[in-house]
């Protein structure tokens, strides 16, 4: 099987917009709304930033491993998919896809720079329409 090229960058910045904005969203509608906890309490901060964690892992991480993709790539028509067979990402691989985005995305912040990680840890992003040709 033939591998589909690595969808455009045009593509991933949508897709991880989207992503980005879902997790700390989650997070704050969570402690706000469902905890009822205010601006004010000390623990607003730590648990927003502890159920956005968790909100992105089950985003990136599982929904990849059962969706081939998170949120933010389902919607813009991407699939997450391993770089040498195409074939499903498995676990652990999704896992180090999300922890080296974090790491990456620090490094990207501190050199201002807006490249991506479209393919890294043995995975690849692709468009869905390039995967069924």
């Amino acid at each position: 099987m033939r591998v589909p090229q690595e969808a455009g960058e045009g593509w991933l910045i949508w897709a991880a917009m989207t992503d980005f904005l879902l997790a700390p969203l989650i997070g704050i509608a969570a402690v706000a709304g469902l905890l009822q906890y205010s601006l004010t309490d000390l623990v607003f901060a730590p648990t927003v930033f502890g159920i956005a964690l968790a909100a992105s892992f089950v985003n990136h991480v599982v929904g990849t491993v059962l969706f081939r993709g998170s949120l933010g790539k389902l919607v813009f028509g991407l699939r997450v998919v391993r770089a040498t067979t195409g074939a499903r990402s498995g676990f652990w691989r999704a896992v180090g896809r999300w922890l080296l985005g974090f790491v990456l995305l620090g490094v990207m912040m501190l050199a201002q720079d807006g490249g991506g990680i479209g393919e890294s840890n043995g995975l690849r992003v692709i468009r869905r329409r390039d995967e069924r040709q």
